[in-house]
């Protein structure tokens, strides 16, 4: 029998399996397009004033994620950074911390993607041009002088990620489906001697 001349019921049934198996398809190709983060070493700046970080972390915004900032969806992230004192007899203690959040939201009236660092926003032309600025933290102070022992060896640990929990609701309970949308990295950690 021809594919015409089937019982409507079967016809259904035939149709809704090769719709299940193209939704199937989809979902094992969404699954195989995780985002790549490349992480840069970290880089320290040792001054008076306290301890220093730059880092970067380089990706590809995902094609689904561009769609939800083109809808005026803005997404939220994060860079931390820790310095640790190694303990041979316990665990390691956490000396210090700081955290870098960044908005990235796109404005379609003027077609900008506009960059909040705290208080401070930056409009950009392009993507490109405007995750630049997301993907990389310069000089984030992460310690102060009075925090850290001189001639003490810390080890600095950083980590970069999209924090969906800033998503609104809605877009919260789909994240389990859209693997693509995990953005995170952790850099290598890096060991130093406090020498101001």
């Amino acid at each position: 029998m021809t594919p015409a001349h089937l019982p409507p019921d079967l016809q259904r049934r035939r149709l809704l399996r090769a719709g299940l198996a193209l939704a199937a398809g989809a979902g094992l190709w969404r699954l195989a397009g995780a985002v790549t983060v490349d992480t840069e070493p970290l880089m320290l700046t040792m001054s008076p004033d306290g301890l220093f970080v730059t880092t970067a972390a380089v990706f590809a915004l995902p094609r689904s994620l561009e769609e939800v900032l083109h809808r005026g969806i803005a997404l939220y992230f994060e860079t931390v950074a820790t310095v640790v004192r190694p303990r041979w007899y316990w665990f390691n203690e956490d000396v210090a911390q700081a955290k870098r959040e960044v908005r990235l939201a796109y404005q379609p009236l003027l077609q900008r993607y506009r960059v909040s660092v705290g208080g401070l926003q930056q409009n950009y032309e392009s993507l490109d041009e405007a995750l630049g600025v997301v993907q990389r933290t310069r000089n984030l102070r992460v310690a102060e002088a009075s925090q850290l022992v001189p001639g003490r060896t810390y080890e600095l640990d950083a980590r970069f990620r999209l924090d969906l929990s800033q998503l609104p609701r809605p877009f919260q309970l789909n994240v389990s489906s859209q693997s693509d949308w995990k953005i995170e990295a952790t850099f290598a950690p890096q060991t130093f001697v406090w020498t101001p």
